[in-house]
Order: C-alpha cells, then structure tokens, then sequence
C-alpha cells in the first residue's frame, strides 16, 4: 500500500494510472489497443515493483516514459516481468516488443514528454508461393474434394483453403464468415473486410466469386456442419464451427485461434499421410496467413499486367457494398437487382408454360438468368429479403432451385 510519502517521492506512479485512464477514455481507441494499454500498464507496475527501477525512474513521468521506457524494454527482451509466469522466452517476442514500444511511445505523446521506448524493426517476412506453387495448390484442393472426406476436420480446411484461395481473406474475416454470407447457388461469398489499423466500425462488405471447387468443398461440408451443430443451442449462423477437437465444444463457432490451429494440425496430418505412403505431399504453406499472403502477391500481380495492357482475367469482388456510399445510390441498385428478380421469374414463368419442357432451351435460358438475378439480389439484401421477394413473385418452394438455392444451403438457413 502506498503512503502520502511514496505519492510524494513517486509522483509518476500516481500520473501514470490518470495518463492510462486518460487515454482509455478517448472514444477513438479500439478495443484491441485498449486491451494492450491495459496490458502495458501491468507491466510497468510490475516493474515499479522493484525498488531499484521505482527509485530511478518513479520520480516523474519525463523519467518514467523516457529512460525508464528504455530500461523496461531491456527488461522485457530479457523475458523478466512477464505477466503469467512462463518459464521460457515465447517464440515471436519480437512482436510483443513492438507493441509494447507503440504504447509506450503513445503514452509518451499524450504526457508531452520525450519516448524512450526502443523502436524495434519489423520482422522479415515469410516467403509467399511462387506462381507454380499456387497452381498446385488448386490442384492439390480439386483432388482432395473430389475424395468427399468425411473427416470434419479436414473437410473444413477445404473449404478454408478455397476460399482464401479465391478471396484470400484474413483469417478473423473467415471466422465471421456466415452461413447467411453464401450465395444461393454457392458461387459467391460475401466478405466484410476488417483491415489492420482501421479503428471505424465501417468496413467494406466483398461479394467475391467462388470457384467451382470451392463450391464442391462447401457441398460437402455443409451436411457434416449440420450434424456438428445439432443439439446446440443459441446462434447457429457461423460458417466454420468446430468439430469438439481439443478444448473446443462440438458445433460452437470457430474463432481465430481455433481456425489457425486447426489449419496447422490439418495440413501436418496431410504431409504425414502422403508422404508416408511414399508419395510426394499436397504442399500447402505451413501457416494460414502465409497462404493468404501467397494469393494477395499473385492477385497484386495481376493488376500490374492488366495496368500493362496484358489480358489478364480481371480478379476481383463482383460486387462491393460500401457503407460510406450516399444512402439513395445504395437504394437504387438495390431496388433495380430485385426489380430484375420479378422479371426473371415472369419470364421463367412464361417460358414454362410456352415450350411445356424444362428441358427446352429457352427455359434453360430463364432459368440461368433467374439465378443470376436472385444472386445480385442477395449480393445487396440477404437471404430472408431474397427469398421473401420469389414468395411474392409466386415462384413456388418447389422451384427454388431453378432460382440458384441449393439444397444444402437452404436446410442449414433453416436450421439458423
């Protein structure tokens, strides 16, 4: 316990915990840099602790944030003041170094005193696929779906590894990922973009393509999904939910941690499997955000040959929702996508009832065009808007699939 004669030799002490408090209550800080903050200030708790390091550096902040930032960072590198008692270094630590120096230095700033915290340069990083590579890999993913693996684990880093082959989102994207934010047919994915540094609540929603494997993958994994989540209560909308690996329970979303992990095991089981057999393994990046990392080059790639004149297939979201948009622009294409769903099913209707075979090839026709049009609708609304709009267009429960929704998709939204 401290007394008025420490508050008076240490002034810093008390200082600090009012700096802290002062910038957690900025309506500008996240969450996250809130939680590394906190976490921050622990840690030169922990080091005011020590008589010598109070003594020298407890006298002010300009002390404090300066030279004794730069004695706490030596500290750390040293692995003393660790918070949780791990006995050894944690692989990696250079990240929790430059972490903890920005906060140090963003205290400093909001003192108005010089930083001493040490800048720590980024780590190098880790080699992405060279083109060749990623082409096996599509090919690799074709002949592992085309074995429909009953293993849950497995059929679910298909589906991973697809889509972030096709969308290459971030590995806490993937984890919001919903059954909702699958197109009907399975041919599109919706991908709310949370990038790195971005502290709004506002992100960019993706409607990316989803490739024909992919597709195959989400096929086969939608019913396994099923029987993970029955019996669960509360939401039921996660994408991704685990298979009751380890600490996680069965049918629960996965998180981010989860996901990484299971990615890992996943793909050390594969090598394991093939090249015991005397084959040559399937050779997927060890880490998911070095496959993601991969696919950002080749798409980056791409943009450079087609700003080159080359004719290169464009790569990119078919649709892009942006919440910074003016409202009425918004409402008007959304308004005009579900305007073309009505016609679509007016003329399938039509095209029925004039060649009396839906295998005729005008009806094949309404039918591709339907689908299309009930895709760019729930690109812009969701499901629940979409298939309220075919109700009232009379296309009946039984012709949903001349629409695009596939089965599958259709009982995991009912189950949501």
């Amino acid at each position: 316990m401290s007394t008025r004669t420490d508050e008076d030799r240490y002034p810093a002490v008390e200082e600090l915990s009012a700096l802290v408090q002062k910038v957690l209550a900025d309506p500008d800080v996240t969450d996250s840099v809130a939680d590394h903050v906190r976490w921050v200030h622990r840690t030169i708790r922990n080091a005011l602790e020590r008589e010598d390091y109070k003594e020298r550096y407890a006298t002010s902040l300009r002390e404090l944030l300066g030279p004794g930032a730069t004695a706490l960072c030596e500290l750390t590198e040293d692995g003393e003041l660790r918070l949780r008692g791990y006995k050894n270094n944690p692989k990696g630590v250079t990240t929790s170094q430059r972490r903890r120096s920005s906060i140090l230095r963003r205290l400093a700033r909001e003192a108005g005193v010089p930083s001493g915290a040490i800048s720590y340069p980024k780590p190098p990083r880790k080699p992405t696929m060279p083109a060749w590579a990623r082409s096996q890999l599509h090919n690799g993913l074709k002949a592992q779906v085309e074995k429909q693996p009953s293993d849950p684990g497995l059929a679910r880093m298909l589906v991973v590894v697809g889509l972030v082959l096709d969308a290459a989102p971030r590995t806490g994207e993937l984890c919001t990922c919903g059954i909702a934010d699958l197109a009907p047919d399975l041919s599109w994915v919706k991908i709310i973009r949370n990038p790195q540094a971005v502290s709004s609540d506002l992100h960019l929603t993706e409607v990316w393509p989803v490739s024909p494997i992919t597709q195959a993958a989400l096929e086969n994994w939608l019913p396994i999904r099923d029987q993970l989540i029955a019996g669960l209560q509360g939401s039921k909308n996660s994408l991704l939910v685990s298979h009751g690996h380890g600490s996680y329970r069965r049918g629960t979303p996965l998180g981010r941690k989860g996901l990484i992990e299971s990615y890992v095991a996943q793909v050390g089981e594969l090598k394991g499997v093939v090249t015991s057999g005397g084959g040559k393994g399937w050779e997927l990046p060890e880490g998911l955000e070095q496959l993601r990392l991969g696919v950002q080059d080749q798409r980056r790639a791409y943009s450079v040959e087609q700003a080159a004149g080359a004719k290169t297939p464009h790569w990119g979201p078919a649709v892009v929702l942006n919440p910074l948009l003016p409202e009425d622009a918004e409402k008007k294409k959304t308004a005009a996508a579900m305007a073309k769903v009505v016609q679509a099913v007016d003329a399938f209707h039509a095209a029925r009832v004039s060649a009396g075979d839906d295998t005729d090839p005008t009806v094949l026709r309404a039918r591709r065009t339907l689908r299309e049009a009930t895709r760019a609708a729930w690109a812009r609304t969701d499901h629940t808007a979409t298939l309220k709009l075919l109700h009232q267009a009379r296309l009946a429960n039984d012709d949903l699939a001349a629409a695009g929704y596939k089965e599958p998709l259709l009982d995991a939204l009912e189950r949501t």
